[in-house]
C-alpha cells in the first residue's frame, strides 16, 4: 500500500510552476517527446527522452536516458541515484524539486524495535545490504560515494575496522557503475599515501561487488570552520589543503587525475590535537596519458561535481588534465574559507553558461578581510586558462605555506 507521497515541484524553466503529485507506483517521464508526462519541446537542450523518475512512495528513484547533456540532482551530473527529500533535479533549463512526505514509519527502513536497517534514498528497499561480505562484518552507512555506498565496517578474523563500498545487486547490470568501481579498484592499487584513503581489498560476495579501504573517522569540517575567526578559518584550511596537495603531487606523479575533488571527497579526522586530511573516492578517476583515448568517458561528456569543476572539463571530461584537478583544490578552498560556491548561482544551483561566461566571484565579495596573497592564490588557482595556473600540486602547496601559518 502507499506509504505517502512523492511531490515534483517545477521551480524553474519553460513549465515553472507546474506541480506533480503521486500517491502511488508511477514512472514520469521528461524530455521533448509529446508521449512525456513533462514536454518540453521547446528547449533545445533537453533530449527526446531524457530523463525518468520511478516512484513508489515514498521511494524515488532518477535514471538519465543518455540525455546528450545529462541529468543533473544538486549540481552533479548522474546515470542513476535514490532521491531524497530536498533534491533537485535539472535538465536544460528545467529544475524540479523533490518533496517526499511520509506518512508510514515501516517504509523508513525502522523497525518495531527502532532499529534503522536501511536509510531511505541510498539503498533499494527491496535489496537490503547483506550483514556482512567478504568477511567483514557491516555495520552504519557512513556515506555514499560517485559509485555506491559506504559502510563501516569490522573485519571478522582481526576486529579491524574498514569502510566498505557497495554496489547493490539491482545496479550489477549497470555498466558504467561497474565500470567505474573497477576503474576506481585499479587507480587505488596504484596508489600510497599517507594523504589517500588506502586500498585493501575488492571482490564479490552474495552479488554485491565490493571494495575494502581504510576506515577514517572523519569530522564534520565546515561546521568546526565556522566556528573559527576568519583568520584561524583561512590558517586551518589552507593548512588541511597543503595536505591534500601532498596526496594529490603523489596522485599526479602516477599518471592519475582524479577528476572529482571537492569538500565531501576530502576525509578530515582529528589525530593528536590535529587535523588531517585524506583525499577520497576515485571513482572518476584516469590516467591522464589516456586523454582523450579514455573509452570511459564520452566525447563532450560531463564527469564530476559543477561548482568545483574546471572550465576545459565542463566541455569534455575527456579533456581533463592535473591543471584541471588543481582548479578543483582551489574551488574547494574557496568554499571552506568562504562558505560559498566559486560561481554565483540561486539555491545552491550553478549553470554551465555561468561556469564559462561569468567565471568564479572574487573571494574578497565574500571574504571582504582577504589578504592580497590569498586573492593572487584564487586568481591563479581559478584562471579560466589551465596554463595560467600553477604548474602543478607541489608548486601550488607552496604558495599555501605562509597562508597556512600564524
Amino acid at each position: 500500500m502507499p506509504s505517502g507521497s512523492v511531490v515534483l515541484e517545477v521551480l524553474e524553466g519553460p513549465a515553472a510552476g507546474k506541480v506533480f503529485t503521486f500517491r502511488g507506483i508511477e514512472t514520469f517521464l521528461l524530455g521533448r517527446s509529446e508521449n512525456s508526462h513533462l514536454c518540453l519541446d521547446d528547449d533545445l537542450v533537453v533530449s527526446r527522452n531524457h530523463l525518468q523518475i520511478e516512484i513508489d512512495p515514498p521511494r524515488c528513484f532518477v535514471r538519465d536516458l543518455k540525455s546528450a547533456n545529462g541529468t543533473f540532482v544538486n549540481g552533479e551530473r548522474i546515470v542513476e541515484r535514490w532521491l531524497d527529500n530536498g533534491d533537485t533535479i535539472s535538465g536544460g533549463r528545467t529544475f524540479i524539486r523533490v518533496r517526499i512526505e511520509e506518512t508510514d514509519k515501516a517504509s523508513l527502513g525502522v523497525t518495531e524495535t527502532g532499529d534503522v536497517f536501511v536509510s531511505l534514498g541510498k539503498t533499494d528497499l527491496m535489496q537490503l545490504p547483506p550483514a556482512r561480505v567478504g568477511g567483514y562484518q557491516l555495520q552504519e552507512q557512513i556515506g555514499s560515494g560517485t559509485t555506491g555506498v559506504v559502510y563501516k565496517a569490522v573485519q571478522q578474523e582481526t576486529g579491524k575496522i574498514v569502510a566498505v563500498k557497495l554496489i547493490s545487486p539491482s545496479m550489477i547490470t549497470n555498466d558504467l557503475i561497474i565500470n567505474s568501481m573497477v576503474r576506481e579498484a585499479s587507480v587505488l592499487c596504484k596508489l600510497s599515501h599517507k594523504r589517500i584513503v588506502r586500498f585493501i581489498d575488492t571482490g564479490v560476495a552474495n552479488g554485491h561487488v565490493f571494495l575494502i579501504m581504510e576506515y577514517v573517522a572523519a569530522i564534520d569540517l565546515m561546521a568546526i570552520l565556522r566556528g573559527m575567526t576568519t583568520s584561524v578559518r583561512i590558517r586551518v584550511a589552507c593548512g588541511l589543503i597543503r595536505q591534500v596537495l601532498d596526496g594529490l603531487s603523489h596522485v599526479h606523479e602516477q599518471g592519475v587525475i582524479h577528476r572529482d575533488i571537492k569538500p565531501r571527497n576530502i576525509l578530515v579526522s582529528q589525530q593528536d590535537g590535529g587535523l588531517k586530511a585524506k583525499l577520497a573516492d576515485f571513482g572518476l578517476a584516469k590516467c591522464f596519458a589516456d586523454a582523450g583515448l579514455d573509452r570511459f568517458s564520452g566525447e563532450h561528456e560531463i564527469k564530476g561535481t559543477l561548482s568545483y569543476m574546471a572550465p576545459e572539463q565542463m566541455r569534455s571530461s575527456r579533456d581533463a588534465t592535473p591543471q584541471s584537478d588543481l582548479f578543483s583544490v582551489a574551488a574547494t578552498l574557496y568554499t571552506l574559507i568562504s562558505d560559498a560556491p566559486v560561481y554565483a548561482c540561486s539555491n545552491g544551483r550553478v549553470s554551465i553558461d555561468t561556469i564559462l561566461s561569468n567565471g568564479p566571484t572574487p573571494i574578497q565579495q565574500h571574504v571582504p578581510q582577504a589578504t592580497a596573497q590569498l586573492i593572487h592564490f584564487f586568481n591563479r588557482g581559478l584562471a579560466h586558462d589551465p596554463g595560467c595556473r600553477f604548474g602543478n600540486a607541489t608548486k601550488m602547496r607552496e604558495s599555501l605555506a605562509s597562508l597556512s601559518k600564524g
